[in-house]
């Protein structure tokens, strides 16, 4: 673009608010193709990437604006503190300050190899009151046949233990707790309550437990046995900058990785319907005849084939993805773009300037590449950015209705998961509200940047 158009676009308030969302839109998507991997669909369709975290968490902000502490996601190593030959102590201590208990206990366990007999490994935790929790009892699956010592087990792979419901810490500490405090318990509390809770004096309802806690592991094995590491998983009752959704993904990398996706369809479509348009209405324009006749009627039955029908059908009988989308809009939406075209054509190729150029003996393809096409281009730039919107709003249409691409998390994606888990009803704003945030913006950039163009198209238009 000329310097003079650029002084057009950024002379209108439209403009700078259009340039300055689509460059911010640009530097996110770049840094997010700079930071995350090619290929994060498959980490984010692999539930057990996100085992660690907490399910359907709020942002951490949100509890802060409510005044209360969350608990953060952690996760603490155990360290050696008595070793032998055959035996271990592993211990780690961490303080708890929050006003709400961490939503799950996760224990994880790498690395046991051993001589002959599977060891055992006990853990326990130790909350401030003294009570010593029983959270975890591991042993090792025996020898396999033909299998040779040492024998290695969840090397590849961490041993998850989660203390659930009907575990044995949980139920110890349902004992613990009327034993000791008097606690007359529904049997409906969450198994996090129970491990960090205590009763409050003034209610009798449980509440967190502050304090310094302790996990402590004991291994017991054979000469030459040993575990490689035990952590404890402490999962946050809040979670990072947008929460997380049911199965516990980071929804803020979810909507990050939306922004280039986003873009890509809406440049990529935009580009390439602008493109066929502006061909086919050049050509029938300045050719006429047959030519004309044949790409005139073909726009007029493709301009009336119900666009959104089509494409649900479409894309219910073949295979979701985005190239399939794209491919089907592109298809789907030229013809208005070159019955216009075709229009303006018919008044250009008077004119005198290009029938100087056809006089000299200039080819049809130079007229219309150096004397046509020019006059085209303000008006083609502005419909590209007034396509891009559409091709975006018409992916996240056919994701929220399910026909989207699963391989690849894009906002239309995570609206209808959240719909389609009752994300509304239960109120789990974070999961609904910022994807169509999102897409309002990236609908208020383009639509912002086109009204800056539109004095290119229309010079009329222009300040005088």
């Amino acid at each position: 673009m000329e310097e003079s158009a650029w002084r057009v676009l950024l002379g209108t308030w439209p403009g700078r608010v259009g340039v300055a969302l689509i460059a911010a839109l640009a530097l996110v998507s770049a840094g997010v193709l700079l930071l995350l991997p090619l290929d994060f669909g498959r980490v984010w369709n692999d539930p057990s990437a996100w085992a660690d975290l907490p399910k359907a968490a709020p942002p951490e902000w949100s509890a802060y604006l409510l005044g209360v502490r969350p608990s953060l996601q952690r996760e603490v190593e155990l360290e050696p503190v008595v070793r032998g030959d055959g035996y271990e102590v592993l211990e780690a201590t961490f303080a708890l300050e929050s006003d709400l208990p961490p939503s799950h206990l996760i224990v994880k366990v790498r690395s046991v190899s051993f001589q002959r007999d599977p060891p055992a490994l006990l853990i326990d935790l130790i909350r401030p009151d003294g009570i010593a929790v029983p959270v975890a009892r591991v042993s090792p699956p025996g020898p396999r046949a033909g299998e040779s010592p040492p024998f290695l087990r969840y090397a590849e792979r961490p041993l998850r233990v989660e203390v659930g419901p009907g575990s044995e810490g949980v139920a110890y500490m349902s004992r613990e707790l009327a034993a000791r405090y008097g606690v007359q318990l529904s049997g409906t509390e969450q198994p996090s309550h129970l491990l960090f809770g205590a009763p409050d004096p003034s209610s009798g309802r449980l509440v967190v437990l502050r304090g310094r806690y302790a996990v402590r592991a004991a291994f017991y094995g054979s000469e030459g046995d040993r575990v490689g590491s035990v952590s404890v998983v402490l999962g946050g009752s809040h979670y990072g900058l947008m929460g997380t959704d049911g199965v516990g993904r980071d929804l803020m990398l979810g909507l990050m990785y939306g922004f280039p996706v986003a873009l890509g369809i809406g440049l990529f479509a935009s580009v390439l319907v602008t493109s066929i348009g502006a061909l086919l209405g050049l050509l029938s324009g300045y050719y006429r005849g047959a030519v004309e006749a044949v790409i005139q009627r073909a726009a007029d039955v493709v301009a009336n084939v119900p666009l959104l029908p089509l494409l649900i059908f479409l894309s219910f009988v073949l295979r979701p993805s985005v190239i399939t989308i794209m491919a089907l809009l592109v298809a789907f939406s030229w013809p208005g773009l070159a019955i216009v075209i075709r229009s303006m054509v018919l008044q250009i190729t008077p004119l005198p300037f290009v029938e100087a150029s056809r006089a000299m003996g200039s080819s049809d393809l130079r007229v219309m590449l150096l004397h046509v096409l020019p006059q085209l281009a303000p008006y083609l730039l502005a419909q590209t950015v007034f396509f891009a919107p559409s091709a975006i709003l018409a992916e996240a249409g056919l994701s929220f209705l399910g026909l989207g691409d699963p391989t690849i998390p894009t906002w239309g994606q995570i609206l209808e998961l959240g719909f389609r888990t009752g994300a509304v009803f239960t109120g789990y704003w974070w999961w609904v509200i910022p994807p169509g945030l999102l897409l309002a913006l990236t609908g208020i950039a383009f639509a912002s940047l086109a009204m800056g163009l539109e004095p290119l198209a229309s010079p009329k238009m222009r300040r005088q």
